[in-house]
């Protein structure tokens, strides 16, 4: 990158030149239109739960934490987890019924063909993600997995920042006022 002095020279000569517009500073590239309307679309939500999981479990085996009574089938918590875990099971598929009723794909990152707000997505705008750290919640405690009281809070970070602003947009880009109505009155986790 040229010294800031000489950037100044640079800028007109990459606007000039499509080839060069992607190396250009933001404002260039926008002058060309080259970025997209959307957020960049994030890996699939599975990716990052697969991830946080792999960290958890090689944690678990690298540097045990003894917070959590040890699992086994006559332990309380096992079975607490394992309702935990059937709960959030129960309401992923509610919210893929809700979805498959209206005729929309239940594909992450998928283009959605009609605007969900009844069943779970009545009371939150991503009933999916909350069962996914549910049953992941779930199988951790059931596990007894410690590491997942570090992981799983950042999962829902992963999926906060990079997975819900991108369908968001994608959405509102589709629905326009509809989406907007619905996304102020109905909170996006709980």
């Amino acid at each position: 990158m040229a010294p800031l002095h000489r950037q100044h020279r640079l800028i007109p000569a990459l606007r000039a030149h499509a080839i060069l517009a992607p190396f250009a500073p933001a404002p260039c590239r926008a002058y060309h239109g080259a970025m997209p309307e959307t957020p960049r679309q994030p890996l699939i939500p599975d990716a990052y739960a697969a991830m946080v999981i792999a960290g958890v479990l090689l944690l678990d085996f690298v540097a045990p934490l003894p917070l959590l009574p040890p699992a086994g089938l006559a332990a309380p918590i096992t079975w607490a987890g394992i309702v935990l875990a059937l709960c959030g099971f129960a309401l992923e598929m509610r919210a893929a019924q809700a979805l498959t009723a209206a005729g929309t794909t239940t594909r992450a990152n998928g283009v959605p063909q009609a605007l969900v707000t009844g069943g779970p997505f009545g009371w939150s705008r991503n009933p999916f993600y909350i069962g996914l750290l549910l049953v992941l919640a779930g199988a951790c405690l059931a596990l007894s997995l410690e590491w997942a009281l570090a992981g799983l809070p950042l999962l829902w970070l992963l999926l906060d920042r990079l997975v819900v602003p991108h369908e968001e947009a994608l959405l509102a880009q589709r629905f326009g006022a509809e989406w907007s109505a619905y996304a102020s009155a109905t909170r996006r986790w709980l």
